[in-house]
């Protein structure tokens, strides 16, 4: 067994194909295919199921793709450190999280951090909490911004702080743009423009909803928050989001948010990595980061965090 196989058996495995493996890696399909073979007939075990023309993992097969990708992350976190210590800083960092915390928690560490590391590559993931968790302890993925809590004896997490839930309309709507708490009850009064089922945020409300009784008239589902901020903007319903992610809005645009008085609509946000020793530089540096660039310390006070400088 080499890395090359291995290399191969991981771009089968992830793809579901040869094919895409073949134009992934730039191979020929047929020595992929002979790679694999050589890979079954030494391991004394078929990794992969062929049934009418398609393929999935066997068993062994998803044992052998734990241990691949744990051997290839392990490889990346060895680069980042020997580019480290020669000072060229090369290498590759894997993150996870949601759509809202891409929008506000991960734009300012990825400044800072690209400013220590400016020839670092980031890539970003964006799925179900419970996806993430599982591309993190599959070593897919180098770290998550997740809601909380997680509980997994292999996995470290750094709480960042609550992130408030608020409902929010137009500032131009003639009632609630006067107001700055409601009832949870009042809701059932007004058009809903929500985050779309199967999000994280969608049945964290689903569940607000659920325990008030309360049954909202949807009338628009949408993918992504800045897309629902714009219809909220011109009065064609209201919404219930993140309040960091209604910063800007709030103070110089058209929308304004009002707190739900009965009903504690927070939860809390943090940073969620595997447990190594010793923690690459990078990713203990990006974790810091995360922490002094976290928006979430100041929104009630809605000013934005103090840049602190980081020495890695």
């Amino acid at each position: 067994m080499d890395l090359r196989q291995l290399e191969m058996f991981l771009a089968v495995a992830e793809h579901n194909s040869f094919t895409r493996a073949s134009q992934q890696l730039y191979v020929a399909q047929s020595a992929i295919s002979r790679k694999i073979r050589m890979l079954e007939e030494e391991l004394g075990s078929p990794i992969f199921k062929r049934v009418n023309r398609r393929i999935s993992l066997t068993p062994p097969g998803e044992v052998l793709l734990r241990y691949a990708r744990k051997v290839f992350s392990d490889l990346r976190h060895a680069q980042i450190e020997f580019s480290e210590i020669g000072q060229l800083t090369r290498g590759r960092m894997r993150i996870g999280a949601d759509i809202t915390a891409c929008m506000y928690i991960l734009p300012p560490a990825f400044e800072r951090f690209l400013e220590l590391y400016p020839k670092m590559e980031v890539q970003v993931i964006t799925t179900t909490t419970q996806n993430l968790l599982k591309e993190i302890r599959d070593n897919s993925i180098d770290l998550a911004v997740l809601p909380l809590p997680v509980h997994f004896p292999d996995l470290q997490v750094l709480a960042l702080g609550k992130e408030e839930m608020v409902a929010v309309c137009s500032k131009r709507d003639p009632e609630l743009s006067h107001k700055d708490t409601m009832l949870a009850a009042e809701l059932e009064n007004y058009r809903f423009i929500l985050i779309q089922k199967g999000t994280d945020t969608r049945e964290w409300l689903d569940v607000f909803f659920a325990r008030k009784n309360i049954k909202p008239r949807i009338s628009i589902e949408m993918e992504h928050i800045n897309a629902i901020k714009t219809l909220v903007e011109v009065g064609l319903g209201i919404s219930i989001i993140p309040l960091p992610a209604l910063i800007p809005e709030s103070q110089h645009g058209n929308l304004h948010y009002i707190r739900i008085r009965d009903y504690d609509l927070t939860r809390e946000i943090g940073v969620v990595y595997c447990k190594t020793d010793p923690i690459p530089t990078a990713l203990d540096t990006l974790v810091k980061i995360f922490k002094m660039t976290n928006p979430l310390c100041a929104t009630s006070a809605f000013t934005q965090a103090s840049r602190v400088r980081v020495v890695a």
